[in-house]
């Protein structure tokens, strides 16, 4: 229900379903207000810009320190978060195929795939896109919203991937819209957004990379699927270890390649992957371990599977990154753990050394512990 209490802009139609009216607000850390649709749920800023080439200089995929857009390393960080997406793409078109990415930076996740592969890539940043073509990337666009561009590569692809891009274009429908129509009818859209979880701590995305247009919620992103014919959707919010929610999923028009696409998600979010396939262990380990880091003993005994066949020093990094934060957690964890064993003997040492005199006054500190329940 809209809160009456909220003033909103009278001109405010939600992208996703036309809806007119707003439930709640919430400000990011800029001062500027993130609405979000009483019909549906999508998050938008209450003013959208008539353009976004202003977030996306040379310097947005090595910002300088401090800065309120991009990425401050954008190869370390593709390097864990996209692993994922390359195995996934593998397992769907393990011969490869014709394949677009939009937001392909600087080509990576195009330039590590393995297969026979037409590697075809949308990149605003001129920098960026310009290392993608020098390492054999077509840049075939701009912007995925572009009068015409749908329509010139209708049916085009086998795959499409948008990994952390929806969320930046002028209309998320139109983008979405535009993705599945240059699809072949067998082909899969694949995404991941970032989320405004109901469960989980979104302040990662309210103070921080204020370039977003759209703050997705699982309601927003089934609506914005629901309202495109014959297109078949599923997905699933992540839990990365210390960060905000992101939304995983993929669509497609074809049956059999939505139920693979079940079998292969049941796979990289499987608690236990000890009876997977080593293919299907590599998935889930990319998922679980390297992008959300919720390693478990099982996962940590099968992750050998993974660093013979992918390793990489940015991926050690990454790895020996993670590990140290859970190491120093875990030593301030002991500590703390020590500190207050240490405490507690103190307590019991002092309780046993007060006098004990039942017919006089009792010392305040035995009325103390017998307070606490000590």
């Amino acid at each position: 229900m809209p809160d009456p209490a909220l003033t909103v802009p009278a001109a405010f139609r939600c992208a996703v379903c036309g809806g007119t009216e707003v439930a709640r607000a919430t400000e990011r850390g800029d001062g500027v207000r993130v609405l979000f649709c009483a019909g549906c749920d999508m998050g938008v800023v209450e003013h959208r810009p008539a353009t976004t080439a202003q977030f996306y200089t040379d310097d947005y995929y090595h910002r300088v320190e401090g800065g309120a857009h991009g990425y401050d390393d954008y190869e370390f960080t593709a390097e864990h978060a996209l692993l994922w997406v390359k195995l996934l793409i593998e397992a769907l078109a393990p011969g490869g195929g014709a394949i677009l990415d939009i937001g392909c930076a600087t080509g990576f996740l195009l330039r590590r795939l393995e297969g026979v592969w037409r590697r075809h890539g949308i990149e605003t940043n001129q920098a960026a896109a310009a290392i993608a073509a020098d390492s054999g990337v077509e840049i075939i666009g701009t912007d995925v919203l572009a009068p015409g561009f749908a329509a010139a590569h209708a049916g085009a692809f086998d795959i499409i991937t948008s990994i952390a891009t929806f969320e930046h274009v002028l209309d998320i429908k139109q983008a979405v819209a535009a993705s599945m129509a240059m699809l072949a009818p067998t082909g899969v859209l694949i995404l991941e957004l970032p989320l405004i979880s109901e469960t989980r701590d979104n302040s990662n995305w309210y103070n921080g990379s204020y370039e977003h247009i759209f703050y997705p919620t699982v309601r927003g992103i089934e609506a914005l699927f629901a309202g495109l014919p014959g297109v078949r959707f599923q997905g699933f919010e992540t839990a990365t270890a210390g960060f905000s929610s992101t939304y995983i999923g993929a669509a497609t028009r074809d049956p059999a390649r939505f139920a693979t696409l079940a079998g292969l998600f049941a796979a990289m979010t499987a608690e236990d992957p000890t009876a997977l396939s080593d293919d299907a262990a590599r998935l889930n380990l990319a998922y679980a371990v390297v992008h959300d880091f919720r390693p478990t003993p099982a996962r940590i005994l099968r992750l050998p599977v993974l660093l013979e066949r992918h390793f990489t020093p940015n991926l050690g990094r990454r790895l020996a990154q993670l590990w140290y934060e859970d190491a120093v957690r875990a030593a301030a964890s002991d500590w703390n753990a020590a500190q207050a064993r240490s405490v507690e003997a103190a307590l019991e040492a002092l309780k046993a050394g007060l006098p004990d005199r039942p017919t006089r006054k009792p010392h305040p500190l035995r009325r103390f512990f017998a307070w606490t329940g000590r």
